[in-house]
């Protein structure tokens, strides 16, 4: 075969382009810092890059949430740690208020500091964070506690509803979800599944079961079903929702909670039930109240005993909290520790090796110029050049 010039020049630009792009692309690689940019560079990298930049997307928000699950106990332990410290100065000047030679006028002056007291424990109470109140569970857009009209503390009609109803099934027609009235449900009864059970009904008397989960009766009734009635810890709205029949219910009471994710299945409930801690403080101290307003040493000094199993319950609650914020500090340092391991492997994924990489990017260089340097040489002079 005989071999041209044309041949030639053709086979030498070709490979000099060959040449540049390889010097090109070591360039660009150097440029951006990482070896695989497109899908085309490297598919298993790549696949595998876009795989772990999610999960440090996730790791990243599951640490934030983390920090704010803190946030908010931490400001939960600061009001509970105020109303410890409020009860504490109630139950100082409850014990001087017994003191046999007091008059009346004397504890009158000790009444006006309780009563400015239990106007502060209803701050602690309504403590909110970023705008939502901590002690209103899924409520938290409404502060949980008001001053009556009578001047007592209440709970807003709405916080008095922690549970709610969901019905997994009905058989005939004689319950439906709305024979539980929630507002009136019962304050001894626990979250769970329950089966509300009738039977002989004859349009005003029926007999009415209450089971758990497990199938075990734990209350049971006969008589007039055309009535609110009591059922063990239930209340039964039948006056609102009359029965129709004979039927069972099964239903459960889930208890509403502010809950932050922190991994994969993992929730934690960060907010305290403002009713199970507050309503019995503010019952005790508006008690203290009353007794101090009668002027008689005796009820007042009653009265400290109930004023001691409040304190209790706070300080049961800041245990509580103390241990989610452990466990919440366990849980943020293993995320960023995870978010450390992920980006050294991402690094590993589709960062260069600027070392090696500038050695490649010289053999490039010295390649591209030895190629420049041969088609001077190859490339035959024409009329131009001798025109020059």
């Amino acid at each position: 075969m005989r071999v041209t010039q044309g041949m030639i020049t053709e086979a030498f630009i070709r490979n000099l382009n060959q040449n540049l792009r390889r010097l090109g692309k070591k360039e660009d690689m150097l440029a951006s810092g990482k070896r695989v940019r497109l899908p085309s560079d490297d598919p298993v990298s790549a696949t595998l890059a876009m795989r772990l930049r999610d999960t440090l997307l996730t790791v990243e928000q599951y640490t934030k949430n983390a920090e704010d699950a803190i946030t908010w106990l931490k400001n939960t332990e600061t009001a509970l740690a105020n109303t410890g410290d409020i009860l504490q100065r109630i139950r100082e000047l409850t014990v001087y208020a017994a003191n046999d030679t007091l008059s009346a006028e004397d504890r009158e002056m000790v009444l006006d500091e309780i009563t400015q007291l239990k106007h502060q424990l209803l701050q602690e109470a309504n403590a909110s964070h970023n705008k939502k109140y901590l002690f209103s569970g899924y409520f938290t857009d409404k502060a949980p506690f008001y001053v009556s009209a009578d001047g007592s503390i209440k709970a807003i009609d709405d916080f008095l509803k922690p549970q709610k109803v969901q019905v997994l099934s009905d058989s005939g027609t004689g319950i439906t979800a709305g024979t539980v009235d929630i507002s009136q449900l019962g304050p001894n009864v626990t979250v769970g599944r329950y089966e509300i059970i009738v039977s002989g009904y004859d349009g005003a008397t029926a007999n009415i079961a209450i089971k758990d989960g497990s199938g075990s009766l734990i209350a049971q009734s006969s008589g007039p079903v055309n009535q609110d009635i009591q059922i063990g810890d239930f209340y039964l709205a039948f006056s609102k929702y009359p029965i129709t029949g004979d039927g069972t219910a099964e239903i459960i009471l889930s208890q509403d909670s502010t809950n932050y994710n922190i991994g994969r299945l993992n929730n934690m409930t960060v907010n305290v039930p403002g009713q199970e801690v507050f309503s019995e403080i503010f019952k005790v101290v508006e008690e203290i109240e009353k007794a101090i307003q009668s002027n008689n040493a005796g009820e007042i000094s009653g009265k400290l005993g109930n004023l001691d199993d409040a304190i209790d319950i706070v300080l049961k609650y800041r245990s509580q909290i103390g241990a989610r914020i452990n466990r919440l500090e366990a849980t943020k340092t293993r995320l960023e520790y995870n978010n450390i391991d992920y980006t050294e492997l991402l690094s590993r994924t589709e960062d260069v090796d600027v070392a090696k990489l500038i050695m490649d990017l010289k053999m490039e260089e010295n390649v591209y110029r030895a190629s420049l340097a041969v088609g001077a040489r190859i490339i035959q002079p024409t009329l131009v050049d001798f025109l020059r």
